[in-house]
């Protein structure tokens, strides 16, 4: 009898025949069983180590890129907040700014805030929009902005925080409120809600807010009342504070597992054409953002300076072959280079540039198509300022270095072309001063 195998299972009585033969050669004369072998000794196996658990990352809060889409509301979210208002969109890169500077003077002081765009001084956007297209005065959204650092967003939160208070009641040209509730400070994260209430008559103005400020990022939401809506802002505030609570979560950790590691640029040649150098985040050949005016104005053998707009903190340098000109802009003393501008920059005495004989940045040159850039820096923000019809795309680090790129049209016409740039240490600018 031999045994088979049938649907991987071996027949009984092959297992039954091995038993009665084993039987058989046990009893016969001189027929002992085979001594099994022994077997032979094997080293032991070390205990494997486990893999630490890395600390949890405490370095500083910064969120840049995609990483600004985890404080985004959803729809429904939107549609509880604000009922009255059209539905939300979602989420995307976008940043519009109206830079008019107008308005009445209010008293205090720092409650312009609380008609002051929040994005002035921003380096890097998402928005969720809900556009009212047959009332746009009914259209309102949710911008998340990302500042220089944790200082400067935290100055910033620092006076919208104060207008609870200070701004309870205030005169713009007649008497105003905001009726106003901070959320409890949690993990870092400082929240409220308010409405503001100014005005009378056709001049009449109100709006819902909501604000979170964590890390370099302050979160602001914001939907016209005139239709006397009512608002929770409470409720509001502590939407806002544990999306941002979650943000932070996910952002630690993130970079836990990756820790961040800024880059260092190479030196680049003084006496270089100018083509041959790289715009970056830090600088431009030898032009390193942060250093002093002196070094700045003698870091490029055979270029002389002129100066530009009727103000010590810009200056043109014009190259040795009066080919090309870079725009250096200096801090508000002027002592400290915090931008280097190459082609349009919408200053006095700016000139047609040649991308050819302008320094590159990333590989791609002035005249090229914006398309370019995005594809080379992804992850930016679309930026339009109305109030001067500038169109820009601007690419940021964690660290507040910024590449603004300049387009001769709106970044949604495929056919916009890059017509300048500008590198910025968005850290070295002040606050902004609202008393």
């Amino acid at each position: 009898m031999s045994a088979t195998v049938r649907g991987g299972r071996k027949i009984r009585g092959a297992a039954l025949l091995s038993a009665v033969v084993a039987g058989v050669l046990a009893v016969l004369p001189g027929c002992a069983a085979t001594p099994e072998a022994t077997p032979t000794a094997t080293a032991s196996r070390a205990p494997e180590t486990p893999t630490p658990t890395p600390d949890p990352y405490a370095g500083p809060l910064l969120f840049v890129g995609y990483e600004l889409d985890a404080f985004a509301l959803t729809p429904e979210e939107v549609a509880q907040l604000f009922p009255s208002a059209p539905p939300a969109a979602v989420v995307d890169d976008t940043l519009l700014q109206y830079s008019d500077g107008g308005g009445p003077e209010f008293s205090p002081a720092v409650c312009l805030l609380l008609i002051v765009e929040t994005s002035m001084r921003s380096i890097g956007a998402r928005t969720v929009p809900w556009v009212d297209e047959d009332d746009t005065g009914n259209s309102g959204k949710q911008e998340i902005l990302q500042f220089a650092s944790e200082e400067v967003a935290a100055a910033r939160m620092d006076d919208l925080l104060s207008t609870v208070e200070r701004c309870a009641q205030f005169d713009a040209q007649g008497a105003g409120t905001f009726a106003a509730v901070a959320a409890p400070e949690t993990d870092g994260v400082r929240a409220f809600g308010g409405t503001l209430d100014m005005g009378s008559g056709d001049g009449a103005w109100r709006a819902h807010h909501a604000f979170a400020a964590v890390g370099n990022v302050i979160v602001h939401v914001w939907q016209p009342a005139l239709d006397g809506s009512e608002f929770d802002a409470e409720r509001a505030a502590l939407l806002v504070r544990d999306r941002a609570r979650e943000a932070k979560s996910a952002l630690v950790e993130k970079l836990t597992e990756s820790p961040p590691a800024p880059e260092t640029p190479e030196a680049a040649d003084p006496g270089a054409p100018w083509s041959e150098w790289e715009m970056t985040a830090t600088g431009v050949g030898p032009l390193e953002l942060g250093m002093p005016r002196e070094d700045a104005l003698a870091a490029i053998p055979g270029a002389t300076a002129q100066a530009t707009g009727g103000t010590h903190t810009l200056v043109r340098l014009v190259s040795a072959d009066d080919t090309s000109t870079l725009l250096l802009h200096f801090t508000d003393d002027g002592t400290t280079l915090a931008a280097v501008t190459a082609g349009i920059a919408n200053v006095q005495g700016d000139l047609e540039p040649d991308g050819a004989v302008l320094p590159a940045t990333g590989g791609v040159r002035i005249g090229a198509p914006l398309s370019d850039a995005v594809a080379a820096f992804p992850e930016g923000t679309f930026l339009r300022v109305v109030s001067s019809a500038e169109f820009f795309y601007v690419w940021s680090t964690r660290e507040g270095g910024t590449i603004r790129f300049r387009a001769d049209r709106d970044y949604t016409d495929p056919a916009a072309l890059i017509t300048g740039v500008t590198v910025e240490d968005a850290s070295l600018w002040p606050p902004l001063d609202f008393e």
